[in-house]
């Protein structure tokens, strides 16, 4: 799906390429130069990534509201648990702890949706809307308000909606789920560009969050089982620091709750 260009210049520095996995989190599982090693599912070839390229990102497929509102509300609070968890000061995963990783990885996976799918225009009944030229547009957007153009409202306006909504919801249906710090005790782990289905967030090269799992130390099969699921879960690509410092299962992987029952 194609995306709403700004003005020649962008000069309401209006966001356009839109991390859906934050910069921040990318960053940590950069080298030493500040890269990481990707893998596109388009292509044969590993490439040598920053975080600033746009692989990682939709093109304006959330509103500026969303994109310096809610979105890094939430990314900013992960974060901050983040470093605390690989500072040593955050140990487990408590009530608190647990309302932050649910709301980020709840944002992770609908920023994918949106990045995947976009968001539809759509028509208010009875709206008409005013004729706002193109600069006043990008004046409100910058703002965080909202403009129809005909009746009509650019679907990406409905995000904050659509992420608000997905939030609540995952709290819900998750009231009693409980996450575990786990870290690699050999290799290391990549990333896909959305885990989907499976709840896991990652941290850093050697350490995730993850559901239904206890704070341990996973043995070198054990981090083989997440990153096969991180392969098969990715759509567009995946990334680590190291790609060969990474065990894979190859061929079918047992079972993730079995390998992890202590």
């Amino acid at each position: 799906m194609g995306f709403e260009k700004t003005q020649k210049g962008n000069p309401h520095n209006l966001t356009i390429n839109q991390h859906v996995f934050p910069r921040k989190s990318i960053d940590r599982f950069s080298d030493v130069n500040g890269l990481v090693q990707l893998f596109r599912a388009d292509s044969t070839k590993v490439i040598r990534a920053s975080s600033t390229n746009s692989l990682f990102c939709a093109k304006r497929a959330w509103d500026q509201s969303t994109e310096a509102g809610i979105g890094k509300t939430i990314e900013d609070r992960f974060q901050r648990l983040a470093y605390s968890i690989l500072a040593g000061s955050t140990k487990v995963i408590g009530y608190f702890e647990k309302e932050v990783v649910e709301d980020f990885f709840s944002l992770w996976r609908t920023r994918q949706k949106f990045r995947a799918d976009g968001l539809s225009d759509f028509k208010l009944g009875g709206a008409e809307g005013d004729s706002l030229t193109k600069d006043q547009q990008e004046i409100l957007e910058r703002k965080h308000y909202i403009f129809c153009r005909d009746g009509v409202m650019p679907g990406r306006f409905a995000a904050g909606l659509h992420v608000f909504g997905y939030m609540n919801a995952f709290r819900h249906n998750n009231q009693h789920m409980q996450w575990g710090i786990v870290r690699a005790g050999e290799g290391e782990f990549i990333v896909p560009d959305c885990f989907q289905d499976m709840m896991i967030v990652p941290v850093s090269p050697r350490l995730m969050i993850t559901a239904d799992q206890p704070n341990s130390i996973l043995t070198r099969s054990e981090v083989a089982v997440i990153n096969q699921t991180a392969i098969a879960r990715s759509t567009d690509y995946y990334f680590a620091r190291r790609l060969s410092l990474c065990p894979v299962y190859q061929g079918f992987p047992p079972s993730i709750q079995r390998l992890f029952s202590k």
